[in-house]
């Protein structure tokens, strides 16, 4: 491909069909009316963690807040000529999971110019910024908290107006923008690529810095929790229709493939989830079966466990989904999912409660851990992280929407160390 010329690539065009999916589903859920006035909620809302959208603006006007988001997204790639990977594919699917969750175009567009700007001050590529310029939704509500909240700024005394208070809002985005790839990649360093969730570790370090900023000058951030309960069965519907329809995509492009899936999947599924780790660069169009099976892992896991089916939820779920073409596979987040499971029905907090739902779910970024160090260490693995993420995600102070990504950095540099210094050495070694 030239480097003037900018394509739509099939696996561009595949995923705005499916938004185009997601659309025709929201407006069968939903008048257009309820949609319009929910999408302005929406839009108007500060987001803060814990933020579902669904309890916000209604279902219908969640799934459209996550189309707007999505197509934002292929335009970014678009403008970028960035090729499709794992890792763009794992991208958008974050986008479309994180926008039912505190996250709109609104919030997330001065992030990214500040990742465009800093290209520029780097002369390099913006296409070597993919994942900052993209996953950025993850400290979404740095901005969005001053776009509509009029913070007080308790140590003197006043109310910022309007006007400035969305100026403030917009030019934090772009000044973290600008910083948030040097952060980054500092971070997978850390934690040696053991959590998939690096964007979860970098916006965990921005948001703890920001919330003692904040602290220090007074300015009020309120607590939030809206956790939506209602409609269950047609969100479980949407879900398993998301799932099959990536299963059906891999089934019906893979007849152009040579190898066949089940030995894609065969081979797949030996892979660590580590690092190098783009399954749809190394397995083609089986990543997209892989993708799906993913969701309706998660989404079952929900269903027998009795865990709300809520943006929250689907943020998880789509996580799963997301990475499926970036590292995670149906066998290295089981044993990461049953230690936690497990875990969350011995801790102090109810089982079904939003902190234990999450967490659960959110574990499987640390699946590298279990698929390079095995089944039993990934169950330690998951019992561990809904330990740590209680404890860590108070710090930000709803402002990383990514807290169980923070919370599982802290897990893979504490555990990583003591799962090597057991390790025995072998005959071969």
């Amino acid at each position: 491909m030239s480097e003037t010329k900018r394509v739509l690539h099939k696996e561009y065009k595949i995923f705005l069909l499916i938004c185009i999916l997601f659309a025709a589903m929201a407006f069968i859920f939903d008048r257009p009316a309820d949609i319009f006035q929910g999408l302005g909620r929406i839009f108007t809302h500060r987001g803060l963690l814990i933020t579902d959208f669904m309890y916000v603006g209604g279902l219908g006007a969640s799934i459209i807040n996550s189309v707007i988001a999505c197509v934002y997204g292929v335009a970014v790639l678009y403008f970028m000529r960035a090729k499709p990977n794992g890792a763009a594919l794992m991208c958008l699917w974050m986008t479309a999971g994180w926008t039912f969750w505190g996250a709109t175009v609104l919030s997330i567009l001065p992030l990214t110019v500040g990742v465009w700007l800093y290209s520029k001050y780097k002369k390099t590529k913006f296409s070597d910024y993919v994942v900052a310029a993209l996953l950025c939704h993850a400290i979404a509500p740095i901005v969005s908290l001053f776009y509509f909240s009029n913070p007080i700024f308790l140590n003197f005394g006043i109310v910022l107006p309007t006007a400035v208070s969305i100026a403030m809002g917009a030019g934090l985005g772009l000044f973290v923008g600008f910083f948030l790839p040097v952060i980054l990649g500092a971070m997978v360093r850390v934690h040696d690529g053991f959590t998939l969730y690096n964007m979860g570790v970098a916006g965990g370090m921005i948001a703890m810095l920001l919330a003692a900023v904040f602290a220090g000058f007074g300015i009020y951030v309120p607590t939030e929790l809206l956790w939506y309960t209602d409609r269950q069965l047609e969100i479980a519907i949407f879900l398993f229709v998301v799932s099959g329809a990536l299963i059906l995509t891999g089934l019906i492009l893979g007849r152009i493939n040579k190898t066949p899936h089940w030995e894609n999947i065969k081979n797949l599924v030996k892979h660590s989830g580590h690092a190098p780790n783009d399954f749809y660069s190394l397995f083609g169009e089986t990543a997209y079966i892989n993708m799906g099976l993913l969701g309706i892992i998660g989404t079952v896991w929900c269903l027998i466990f009795g865990f709300d089916l809520n943006a929250g939820t689907f943020a998880c779920i789509f996580s799963m989904i997301a990475f499926g073409s970036l590292g995670k596979h149906i066998w290295n987040v089981i044993p990461i999912l049953l230690g936690a499971t497990l875990c969350a029905s011995l801790n102090s907090v109810g089982f079904t409660e939003p902190s234990n739902a999450l967490a659960i779910l959110f574990a499987t970024c640390l699946a590298p851990i279990a698929g390079k160090y095995g089944f039993g260490w990934g169950i330690v693995t998951g019992f561990l992280h809904v330990l740590i993420v209680t404890h860590v995600g108070p710090v930000t102070n709803g402002l990383n929407l990514y807290n169980n990504g923070f919370a599982s950095g802290f897990v893979a540099l504490i555990l990583v160390p003591v799962i090597v210094g057991l390790k025995r050495k072998t005959a071969k070694e």
